[in-house]
């Protein structure tokens, strides 16, 4: 897989979900699907670099469509992907 895809949907959750996030937020969930796989879909965070905070991007510049890349970061323990939008 080559890591790129598209924003398929997205939620700016008002309040957060988990209480641990309340202090990031307003804060976006995207569900982005693959290009190389277009039925495959997953669910993460757009940030402007991977260790970049959750709240990291304006919720104003989310779009459907917005062509995304995967990076990863270490997350309590744990490698989690997460998505920054792709520089032309």
């Amino acid at each position: 897989m080559s890591g790129h895809g598209r924003i398929w949907s997205y939620v700016v959750p008002h309040p957060p979900l988990l209480p641990a996030y309340a202090a990031q937020a307003p804060y976006n969930e995207i569900v982005v699907e693959l290009t190389d796989a277009p039925h495959i879909r997953l669910v993460g965070n757009l940030v402007t670099a991977p260790d970049a905070p959750l709240n990291s991007v304006d919720p104003a510049r989310l779009r459907i469509d917005a062509k995304v890349q995967v990076v990863f970061a270490e997350v309590a323990g744990m490698t989690v992907p997460r998505w920054v939008l792709e520089r032309p």
